[in-house]
């Protein structure tokens, strides 16, 4: 009896991406599946998930440009087009980090794979789960 190796993956450990899949039968039973209303529900799931993980992320790396505004507001002779003008590139960098960060995180943890039980954990910490 072969001796299993534990093997740490990225994504889904158990199941083989729908691009990986030569077999016919193999690939309709996969895309059955893969196209059921639980599987649906946690690509979506997902979505939400790695949108609020690159959300904060995207604050976190940008807060320096926050202060901008914030400073801006704080004089009194200000007016309220300038906050606005400083304001933008932070929005644009926030928004820069969570659209590249999700669409990749998506595409390489969610996009072709049957999401496990235990998911969540994989895509807020990919690399830490050892299966």
């Amino acid at each position: 009896m072969p001796l299993k190796i534990l093997s740490i993956s990225r994504s889904t450990p158990t199941s083989k991406r729908l691009a990986d899949i030569r077999n016919e039968l193999e690939r309709s039973v996969f895309l059955s599946v893969y196209n059921s209303r639980r599987q649906r529900l946690r690509r979506i799931m997902a979505r939400i998930i790695l949108t609020i993980k690159h959300g904060v992320r995207g604050i976190l790396f940008s807060w320096p440009l926050y202060l901008l505004p914030l400073a801006a507001w704080s004089i009194k002779a200000t007016y309220l087009q300038l906050i606005l003008l400083l304001l933008l590139p932070g929005v644009y960098i926030s928004g820069v980090i969570l659209v590249r960060g999700v669409r990749e995180d998506y595409n390489n943890h969610v996009e072709g794979y049957l999401l496990q039980p235990g998911f969540p954990g994989r895509l807020l910490f990919p690399g830490n789960f050892v299966t």
